[in-house]
């Protein structure tokens, strides 16, 4: 059974995991086109990739709470999708 997901994960300077709890689950990142600026994602590996407003990024089978992101305060990404 899969279980929809659907989070919004406001933004700050520092990084913030994009699941507290440990989640394995594929969905879609989407940033807001509200954002004034790219968005800094860290991946498992350590490696960070600038995100811009209104982009799209796609995650298979992954640890949520192993990937974190950041921006400036007031900014924000949604994530969509299913886990189990």
């Amino acid at each position: 059974m899969r279980n929809f997901i659907a989070l919004k994960i406001d933004l700050d300077t520092d990084y913030v995991a994009l699941s507290t709890p440990p989640l394995v689950a594929t969905c879609t990142l989407t940033f807001a086109h509200t954002n004034t600026q790219d968005a800094t994602l860290k991946g498992t590996d350590g490696k960070e990739l600038l995100i811009p407003p209104g982009a799209q990024y796609r995650l298979e089978r992954v640890d949520l709470s192993r990937i974190e992101v950041k921006s400036k305060a007031g900014e924000c990404v949604y994530v969509v999708g299913h886990g189990g």
